[in-house]
């Protein structure tokens, strides 16, 4: 029953199957301590990305047919998919329906385009070298969220020695961020190659690296953009 359970979710054998749950109790910890903290309903949008994770590995079945019966190119699929979960669900949660660079929630998404596909593009390109599997991109792209967010906070807090803080804000962060990435990993989990190159130590580097790179490079030629032809400014 364990390992027809472990597979339903896709969950690894072993020591990283241990970790995974390690974690998954750190996060229900912190959830609720986030909730309680924060001490508004708003609070339990982002951690909201939690179900949406646990929901795409449940019915992912369904959603690998779905994306199967699609007559796209494969990269447009990724695209697509990628952005759903990135820009529409991802985004408006983790916010709270309180878009971040414009008001108007549809502007919001727009403007959030360009630096999400470029984050989409980086894996792409990972993904022609090394096989990913869907927990693993949740992990790595968790890592890279808890290192930016909010302009690296965690180093700020560890800095400042607010090590509750730190100890609830990671395990957050991770998942809205591996809940906007991994998800595509899921649905065209059949679909993407599987290259044989071992991950090393430089792959992960590189998962960590290269969306975060593609997305400051994305997001800076896209406001030039909409700016130029459609007047939108950040915050405007």
């Amino acid at each position: 029953m364990g390992l027809l359970w472990a597979d339903r979710f896709l969950l690894p054998s072993g020591a990283r199957r241990r970790f995974l749950i390690a974690f998954w109790l750190w996060y229900a910890v912190a959830a609720v301590w986030f909730v309680g903290m924060m001490n508004t309903w708003e609070a339990i949008w982002p951690v909201s990305l939690c179900l949406v994770w646990w929901l795409v590995l449940f019915f992912r079945e369904p959603l690998q047919r779905f994306t199967a019966w699609l007559r796209l190119p494969l990269f447009l699929k990724f695209l697509l998919l990628g952005l759903f979960f990135n820009d529409v669900v991802m985004e408006n949660l983790a916010v709270s329906f309180k878009g971040d660079l414009h008001p108007n929630l549809f502007l919001n998404c727009f403007l959030w385009l360009g630096p999400y596909a470029g984050v989409l593009v980086g894996w792409w390109l990972l993904a022609r070298f090394y096989s990913f599997s869907p927990w693993l991109v949740f992990l790595l792209y968790g890592i890279k969220g808890v290192i930016i967010e909010q302009d690296f906070l965690v180093a700020k807090l560890l800095l400042s020695k607010q090590f509750l803080a730190v100890a609830v804000f990671i395990p957050i962060v991770a998942v809205v961020y591996g809940a906007s990435v991994a998800p595509v990993f899921v649905a065209l989990e059949k679909e993407l190659p599987r290259p044989p190159r071992r991950l090393g130590l430089l792959g992960p580097v590189l998962a960590i690296g290269v969306p975060a790179l593609l997305f400051y490079g994305f997001a800076f030629a896209w406001f030039k953009l909409v700016a130029l032809i459609f007047g939108l400014k950040i915050g405007a």
